[in-house]
């Protein structure tokens, strides 16, 4: 009977068999080519050949290329991400609509437990938040992290909700963890030889290697498992990546770049704005993608280790086993300590300017640095030193550029605003060489001074002087030529999360006076002493003229 209906209904509506047809034929060709591609894919991995597979280091073009073939992949994710965010955001649509009713204030006034089922709307907001960016899988686990760390942006219990994003994310089953810990090492369940990417242990058993092996966190990209070593005795932290990682990462990735690609298409269309999302994005997934790699995080570390020691900073680097790690698996030095977020204020006050010197002489000195110091990769050891983890997410920063930070950062802490606009913006690459400032100044000196130095740490003044100077900023944005050098992203990233922490512990915590010592130090270094002195005292002469005061 309903064949019939159907059959009729296209009959007296010929539109409707067009729509049909084209419909499936557009599914079904979407659905063909993706199988193909993976036939394909399946072909070219047998060959040891990586045409038509995802790239082992990020390639822009590759990854295109290869998620171009998968439509239907592409839109499910897509249909995934709405279908997990739209609760949360309608549900904060209403929750703001329903603050803004004039009839609210009536309404406290004769219900007593307004504010209880208020709390307890946010907290239920809060949980569908971080229950969604969980199923929404590693880039997106990844944001709910660096927004867990930011109380001046983020309400205290959605904060909390967001902290267990760090190291409670939910674990894959120990068995599929640990084959994966087998076959990269070439261990095996039974006594023959398993070939594996690390043939140091062939012929031998899990229970061979490691003793008392257990899970202990489980994070966005892997898990970690603490176990002791049965060769030596030493305890080690053995972090095993989730299977499929590369695929899922790499797909966010792409309709990061799609993303990118629009906003810079609109803006140059809209705005008088230089294209700059997609350099932008592509660094901060260029630095992402890295972080598959274990091998590399294990060069990072141990480059990290020898640099912060050559110059004897007061920080703990763990050490690596290479023997035990692959590209898949990493094996480091156990390390017993506290999260520094967790630590008494007194320890944070403590710490606190010692992390700032720390991510300083990366960025300014060694020219490569820690973009993602989250509240789970800042550990205090039992003798009080600072201790930093995972260093998948690493950035590079060359010469010319950490000089011009230098100095913009001297130049900003002494507000010698003609420097800082005239000069060190086209020194960074924010705006053009050629581009002439003069009508740009009073604006960037009004959200320099509103909107950073001024707002100090005061979360709530914080908030009112950016709402304050938001027309500001899009008046910028949308006016002149400004773009964001691809290695700022993961900059801002990295001293964000930095000053999140902070400011949990410490709410007087200061970003630009915790950053003055060691800016300054640095500048003395590169410019001289004499004309270090010389530059500060026309700078000091400058500020008093003008009735600024000093720092």
């Amino acid at each position: 009977m309903m064949s019939v209906r159907f059959q009729q209904a296209i009959r007296h509506r010929p539109w409707l068999s067009f729509w049909v047809g084209g419909g499936t034929l557009a599914v079904a060709t979407a659905a063909g080519t993706e199988a193909y591609s993976d036939i394909q894919e399946n072909r070219y991995l047998a060959d040891q050949s990586d045409q038509c597979s995802l790239p082992m280091e990020y390639n822009r073009q590759q990854i295109r290329e290869y998620w171009i073939r998968r439509p239907v992949s592409v839109i499910t994710r897509l249909g995934k991400i709405t279908y997990e965010l739209s609760p949360c955001l309608a549900s904060y649509m209403h929750y703001s609509l329903y603050l803004s009713n004039p009839g609210l204030h009536a309404l406290q006034e004769n219900d007593d437990k307004y504010e209880v089922r208020l709390e307890e709307s946010k907290r239920l907001q809060a949980v569908q938040l971080r229950e969604a960016l969980t199923n929404l899988g590693p880039a997106f686990i990844k944001a709910g992290q660096q927004l867990s760390i930011r109380p001046d942006l983020v309400p205290p219990v959605v904060l909390e909700e967001l902290q267990q994003l760090c190291d409670s994310v939910r674990p894959i089953p120990d068995d599929v963890a640990l084959e994966v810990l087998k076959k990269e090492l070439g261990l095996s369940d039974r006594t023959s030889c398993s070939k594996g990417k690390n043939n140091n242990f062939a012929s031998r058993k899990l229970d061979d290697v490691f003793e008392n092996l257990h899970l202990v966190a489980a994070a966005s990209l892997g898990q970690v498992y603490k176990a002791r070593l049965k060769d030596s005795g030493r305890d080690v932290a053995i972090k095993i990546q989730r299977p499929g990682m590369r695929k899922a990462f790499s797909l966010d990735l792409f309709l990061l770049q799609g993303w990118g690609d629009f906003m810079d298409a609109f803006t140059t269309i809209f705005t008088k704005q230089k294209p700059f999302h997609r350099t932008l994005f592509d660094s901060f997934s260029r630095g992402s993608y890295s972080e598959l790699d274990y091998q590399n995080e294990a060069k990072n570390q141990s480059h990290f280790q020898y640099e912060l020691g050559k110059r004897n900073c007061p920080v703990k680097i763990p050490d690596v086993y290479y023997d035990y790690s692959t590209q898949l698996v990493l094996t480091t030095e156990w390390v017993d300590g506290v999260k520094l977020a967790d630590s008494p204020s007194s320890t944070i006050r403590r710490l606190i300017p010692v992390g700032v010197e720390l991510f300083l002489t990366q960025l300014l000195d060694i020219g490569a640095f820690h973009s993602d110091p989250h509240p789970g990769n800042l550990l205090v050891t039992k003798d009080g030193k600072l201790c930093l983890l995972d260093f998948g997410l690493c950035a590079e920063v060359n010469q010319r550029e950490r000089e011009a930070m230098t100095r913009a950062i001297v130049h900003l802490l002494y507000r010698d605003f003609d420097m800082l606009i005239h000069s060190d913006t086209k020194e960074l690459g924010f705006l053009p060489r050629d581009f002439d400032t003069e009508e740009l100044k009073p604006i960037l000196t009004k959200v320099l001074t509103g909107g950073l130095l001024e707002s100090g740490s005061d979360m709530k003044k914080r908030k009112r002087k950016l709402m304050e100077i938001s027309n500001e900023l899009n008046e910028i944005f949308f006016r002149y030529p400004f773009q964001v050098p691809g290695f700022f992203a993961l900059v801002t990233r990295g001293l964000g999360l930095l000053e999140g922490i902070a400011l949990v512990g410490d709410p007087d915590f200061d970003i630009f006076m915790a950053s003055a010592p060691y800016a300054t130090k640095r500048a003395a270094s590169i410019l001289g002493a004499y004309g270090y002195r010389r530059m500060t005292k026309s700078l000091t002469r400058r500020n008093r003229s003008s009735g600024i005061a000093e720092l």
